[in-house]
C-alpha cells in the first residue's frame, strides 16, 4: 500500500508540473523557478517554499488581496505563511463569496487549509490554475510527512526502482534482494554496530541500482563485452551514486555503492582505494555480489557451481576481497549450506 501510495506520489508531482508548464507558459506565469523551489523544498524543514507559492500568486493574481495556509494538526489550525491583511482562520466568514477555501489531504492528522480573499469574482480557469498552485505545497508536504516517516518515501522509492532494474536486466532477477540478505548477515557475523548492519541490507539492495543507466544491449549481451563496453558497465556505481547521493538520508549508501567494485589489493574501480581505505560496507557488498553473480545464470554464461564459487572467493582473499570479510562469509555459507565443501 505505501508503494502505491509513494508511486502515486511521484506521479502526480510530475503531472502537476507537466499540467503547469503548459497552462502558466505565458511569460506572466514563469513557473520553471517554482518548480526548482519545489524540489528543493522536500529536504527543507522550513516554510519557505509555501511563502514563495503565496508571493507567485499575490504576484499574478490581481484579483485577490490577500492569502494564507494553515497547517490542520487534529482540531486546531497553525498560520504557514500568508500576504495581504491578515485573514482569521474562521469557518463562518468563509461562506461570503469574497473568500476561495480549500482544503488538501495530507494524513490521517494533518491537512492543508489555504484561503484567498478576493476583490472580483474568480474565473474557473484561475481557480484550476490557483488549485494546481497550492496543490503543489500540499504534494511537498505529503512528501516531506513520508519521508519523516522512518524514510519510508526513500525505501519505497528504492524498490521500485529495483523492480523496474530487473525488468530491464532480465539476467538479475532476485539478485539485488539476495546480495542484500547475505550482506546483512555478513556484517551480523562481523559483530558490526546496528547502524552498519542495516546499511548493509539497503547498500545491498541498490547497489546495482546505476544499472538503469546502462544501455540494455550491453547489459543483456550474450559472449565477452568489448573494451569499450565494459568501460560503459564499470560507470554504474557512479551512476548508482549520482541517483542516490540527491538524498541526504542516503548519502552514507551512495558512498558504500560509488565503492562496491574496489579490491583490496588497490586494483578496483571507480577510484582505485585498497585495503581499510574502501568502506567497509562496501566490501562486504564486494563478496556478496561476487558469489551471487558466480552461482546465477548471466547472459554470458551458465551458473556456476557453488563449488567452485567458494574456492574463487578463498583464493582472491587478500586480493580482490577482505580476509576479514571472507573469513565471516565462509562461516555464513557453512551454516546455511548443505553439501559444499570448504577448504
Amino acid at each position: 500500500m505505501v508503494i502505491i501510495l509513494t508511486i502515486v506520489s511521484i506521479y502526480a508531482v510530475v503531472i502537476t508540473a507537466l499540467f503547469l508548464k503548459k497552462s502558466l507558459s505565458s511569460s506572466r506565469y514563469n513557473i520553471k523557478s517554482l518548480i526548482y523551489d519545489f524540489n528543493d523544498s522536500l529536504s527543507d524543514s522550513s516554510n519557505d517554499f509555501s511563502n514563495k507559492v503565496l508571493s507567485y500568486i499575490s504576484k499574478n493574481f490581481s484579483k485577490i488581496d490577500s492569502g494564507a495556509i494553515f497547517l490542520k494538526n487534529g482540531n486546531s489550525f497553525i498560520e504557514l505563511n500568508s500576504f495581504g491583511n491578515k485573514i482569521e482562520n474562521n469557518d463562518k466568514i468563509f461562506f461570503f463569496k469574497d473568500y476561495y477555501v480549500k482544503e488538501f489531504f495530507i494524513d490521517e492528522s494533518y491537512a492543508l487549509r489555504t484561503v484567498f480573499h478576493t476583490i472580483k469574482n474568480l474565473s474557473k480557469e484561475e481557480k484550476e490554475k490557483i488549485e494546481i498552485l497550492t496543490g503543489l505545497i500540499s504534494s511537498s508536504e505529503i512528501i516531506k510527512n513520508l519521508i519523516k516517516k522512518n524514510g519510508k518515501f526513500q525505501i519505497d522509492l528504492m524498490l521500485s526502482m529495483i523492480k523496474i532494474l530487473e525488468y530491464y536486466d532480465r539476467y538479475t532477477q532476485g539478485h539485488s534482494l539476495r546480495v542484500a540478505e547475505l550482506s546483512k548477515k555478513i556484517a551480523k557475523k562481523m559483530k558490526l554496530s546496528h547502524k552498519e548492519i542495516s546499511d548493509a541490507y539497503w547498500t545491498g539492495l541498490v547497489h546495482d541500482i546505476g544499472k538503469i543507466a546502462i544501455p540494455t544491449g550491453i547489459l543483456n549481451k550474450e559472449g565477452k563485452l568489448t573494451d569499450e563496453e565494459f568501460s560503459i558497465i564499470k560507470k554504474h556505481p557512479i551512476y548508482g551514486y549520482e541517483f542516490l547521493s540527491t538524498s541526504e538520508t542516503l548519502k552514507d549508501i551512495a558512498t558504500y555503492v560509488f565503492h562496491h567494485h574496489e579490491r583490496w589489493d588497490g586494483n578496483g574501480y571507480p577510484t582505485g582505494l585498497k585495503g581499510e581505505m574502501i568502506p567497509i560496507i562496501s566490501r562486504i557488498i564486494a563478496v556478496a555480489d561476487s558469489w551471487d553473480a558466480m552461482i546465477s545464470k548471466r547472459a554470458y554464461r551458465n551458473a556456476l557451481s557453488k563449488d567452485y564459487a567458494l574456492q574463487e572467493i578463498i583464493n582472491n582473499s587478500g586480493k580482490q576481497f577482505d580476509p576479514r570479510v571472507v573469513k565471516a562469509f565462509l562461516e555464513v555459507i557453512e551454516e546455511e549450506e548443505d553439501n559444499i565443501s570448504i577448504a
